[in-house]
């Protein structure tokens, strides 16, 4: 039992034969189902009639938007949103009820919205009193995200480097709309919907790998070995790893396959900035590549709690109150915020898996100095978990060695 692949391909059985573990899978599938679909049923009532069903109302915007796919956002289009909007009667408060909106206004709702983004103009009256021109909308969404930045507080470094970007992507103008509904849903709902579910799998199925043999009191028996011992922490931590990886990579793909099925999978290179979730950043990803980033860095992430989980069992030798930690951690992320204005609290306790998982925290403006330079959030953090790991991993050797070789 003194090699190594011989105990890990044990391991990773031990793990795999337990009903928890598929259960809580199972249970996670549905959850991915149920996000994926929630949009779509119900239906829409207007003083308590029946206006529409949700599905409906779904279809009819993305063949608008569809419709829009491939055009230029320059003077021209935004030309022709004006005028469509301003055939809405003055009079009307609830002016998306009027067939008006709904025959000319509607197909640039997606127009509109952006508008509304990068200028901070919300009323319908000040999008009436705009002169279309490409030039200043480029130029409001400048404005915009310069007070933004001074919202959060950034440093004249920080400030440096994302007119940087901007001036670059600038390069590219007028962009180009593309459909891209399927990325905004991974964006906006799909990774953090995700993450508690991945982050609960690991806290309740890794919790006994190393307690439950501690609790049966055949520890000592199994592998009885000094050196078998000694192997058997990396096989666990190795399998505890990997089915915890594997769980992310395959719930990240069922959600990919199931979203791309409902709501399509064109629009992968669409500009960030057409992004409604994220449209405070200024990196310049394409929406695909910005899913594809985010949903390596929650398979990481998941190596990462899992090592976590793992050696805080064997130092309790106590799965329940290994789960209790570990949950408590995971809600503690969830619910409590720091204030933006305590600027280095905050942005560590944003880094926190339970919180980091998020879009908006992923490509947060806020950096990490380093040597002269700004080390982006999405860099600095995946590098932070894997040397925090690291360091987990040889404590918990040091435990494992002192509990289980040394004085037993």
């Amino acid at each position: 039992m003194n090699n190594f692949g011989t105990l890990y391909y044990y391991e990773v059985k031990k793990i795999l034969s337990r009903k928890l573990v598929w259960s809580v899978f199972f249970i996670n599938v549905c959850c991915i189902v149920m996000f994926t679909c929630a949009d779509l049923m119900g239906k829409y009532y207007v003083d308590g009639e029946v206006a529409d069903t949700h599905y409906h109302m779904f279809q009819v915007d993305q063949d608008y938007r569809r419709a829009l796919s491939g055009r230029q956002l320059d003077t021209a289009l935004l030309e022709e949103m004006q005028e469509a909007y301003s055939k809405i009667p003055d009079t009307q408060e609830r002016y998306m009820l009027t067939d008006e909106y709904q025959t000319y206004a509607r197909p640039y709702s997606e127009i509109y919205n952006l508008f509304r983004r990068w200028t901070q103009k919300k009323e319908l009256e000040e999008l009436r009193a705009w002169q279309p021109d490409e030039e200043a909308l480029y130029a409001a969404r400048l404005e915009t995200m310069e007070q933004l930045w001074r919202e959060q507080q950034l440093t004249d470094a920080e400030k440096a480097l994302w007119r940087e970007k901007e001036a670059q992507e600038q390069e590219n103008r007028p962009l180009t709309y593309l459909y891209h509904e399927g990325y905004t849903k991974l964006l906006a709902n799909g990774l953090n919907t995700l993450s508690i579910l991945v982050q609960m799998f690991v806290c309740i199925c890794m919790a006994g790998v190393f307690t439950d043999e501690h609790t049966r009191r055949t520890d000592q028996l199994i592998l009885s070995g000094a050196k078998g011992k000694e192997m058997v922490y990396w096989a666990k931590i190795a399998a505890g790893a990997s089915v915890s990886a594997a769980c992310a990579a395959l719930l990240s793909a069922i959600t990919f396959m199931l979203v791309f099925a409902v709501y399509g999978a064109e629009g992968f290179g669409t500009s960030l900035r057409f992004s409604a979730y994220l449209c405070s950043s200024s990196e310049r990803f394409s929406v695909g590549q910005v899913c594809l980033i985010e949903y390596g860095i929650l398979i990481l992430t998941a190596v990462f709690v899992s090592v976590l989980v793992l050696v805080v069992s064997e130092l309790l030798h106590s799965s329940i109150a290994t789960l209790a930690v570990s949950v408590g951690l995971l809600m503690a992320g969830i619910l409590a915020r720091i204030p933006e204005q305590y600027r280095v609290l905050s942005q560590l306790w944003d880094w926190l898996p339970a919180r980091f998982l998020n879009a908006v925290y992923i490509f947060d403006n806020r950096t990490v100095p380093l040597a002269g330079y700004c080390l982006v959030s999405w860099i600095a953090v995946p590098l932070c978990y894997m040397l925090a790991g690291l360091v987990m991993v040889l404590a918990g050797k040091r435990i494992y060695r002192n509990y289980q070789v040394l004085n037993r």
